[in-house]
């Protein structure tokens, strides 16, 4: 679903086809459409999650980077900590793989870098090293050897079964320093992988993880409490000029130069809990507006029809200010009379019979969210919040 496909729907449900003499501009069209989103996003919003690391002896952290900068982040729904059970990741590769040209027109010509990632149940490590090379006309694909293999036994014995079971090679664009992943080696034992991979062909792919998540899952999952806009409470230390308090937690400040303050939250943990290291992982989920552009759509296409119905209702209330515009004229030997002035009345019910319709089933999908966040089961005697202690 595309916007380009809304916008027929719309235009259909309007009576309003392609031609010379349409009553709304794609402008308008478009408009409508992004209304009827903002007010679907405040019921159903996109949610998304992204990892991230803990600092050590910190409870406030910033929001999340953003999935997508066009969509920046609108709330945080819940967070989960630790992810992961201390102690039970597998290091990252410490040293990169070995990458030669060989003949071939697969690739662009010129510096290639590489790394390396493992691949565990639980998720991924970060990078290696990178490796680079250099291709040349008619030397365009390159092998890769020495490929790292990851532990061969489980880095928690006996408590947890955690191996490796596969590695993530990423690669960058011909001159780049930036990697996208390039392909997956479902297993722990080939060192070795020909790249002939064109550029185009993996530019869109993603990047590789900033955080360390090839642990062992813990549990049931750990919602930990937590407030947001919290900045006051951490300030002296987390705010502090060249503190603690950057991007997803990294090293720096806070304070924008408007005077306003970086949105963030705040763990609700005593003293016993906090982090001492920067290995454990926070799972942030948060809320952002939906997607709907010619690149694609984040919306349900079950709830199409909920944002076609919303755009009709606020694009008939725009048209209704030039309905407004109507006379009552009759001719001085009162043969002719000419009465409009009845359309505006009939234009605007028609404009809030529509948006009663609208919220109608937005009403309806808030419910059934409301129900399905409602019904969360535990396991045993398991507490809703429990304290770890």
């Amino acid at each position: 679903m595309l916007l380009s496909d809304l916008e027929a729907y719309v235009r259909q449900d309007l009576f309003d086809p392609s031609g010379t003499n349409q009553r709304w501009q794609l402008s308008d069209i478009d408009r409508a459409i992004d209304k009827a989103v903002d007010k679907y996003t405040v019921v159903y919003p996109n949610i998304v999650y992204a990892d991230m690391q803990s600092q050590p002896y910190q409870r406030t952290y910033p929001y999340p980077t953003s999935w997508n900068t066009l969509y920046p982040v609108q709330w945080i729904e819940h967070i989960l900590y630790p992810l992961q059970t201390w102690g039970s990741y597998f290091a990252a590769p410490s040293s990169g793989m070995t990458a030669a040209k060989t003949a071939g027109t697969g690739k662009s010509i010129g510096v290639y870098q590489y790394a390396v990632t493992f691949l565990s149940q639980g998720g991924e490590t970060t990078p290696s090293p990178l490796t680079s090379v250099t291709t040349t006309s008619g030397n365009q694909n390159v092998n890769l050897s020495n490929i790292p293999i990851g532990p061969s036994n489980s880095v928690v014995p006996g408590a947890a079964t955690n191996t490796v079971i596969g590695r993530s090679l990423y690669c960058s664009q011909v001159g780049g320093t930036s990697l996208t992943y390039l392909t997956t080696i479902m297993d722990n034992t080939t060192t070795t992988y020909a790249d002939s991979t064109p550029d185009t062909s993996i530019a869109s792919n993603p990047a590789p993880p900033a955080v360390n998540t090839s642990g062992v899952m813990t549990w049931p999952p750990r919602d930990v409490d937590f407030s947001e806009y919290s900045n006051l409470y951490d300030s002296n230390a987390s705010l502090a000029a060249g503190g603690n308090l950057g991007i997803m937690g990294a090293v720096g400040s806070a304070a924008g130069f408007t005077g306003t303050v970086e949105p963030t939250f705040t763990l609700k943990l005593t003293s016993a809990q906090l982090p001492q290291d920067n290995t454990m992982v926070l799972r942030v989920f948060y809320a952002t507006k939906h997607q709907l552009d010619n690149n694609g759509s984040t919306i349900p296409e079950i709830h199409r029809d909920i944002i076609v119905l919303g755009a009709v209702a606020y694009a008939m209330e725009a048209y209704q200010i030039p309905t407004n515009d109507n006379f009552d004229f009759q001719d001085g030997a009162l043969r002719d009379r000419i009465d409009d002035t009845k359309i505006p009345a009939s234009w605007i019910a028609a404009a809030q019979r529509k948006m009663v319709q609208f919220e109608a089933r937005l009403s309806e999908i808030k419910q059934q969210r409301d129900f399905a966040t409602s019904a969360r089961a535990n396991w045993g005697q398991i507490p809703a919040r429990n304290n770890w202690l």
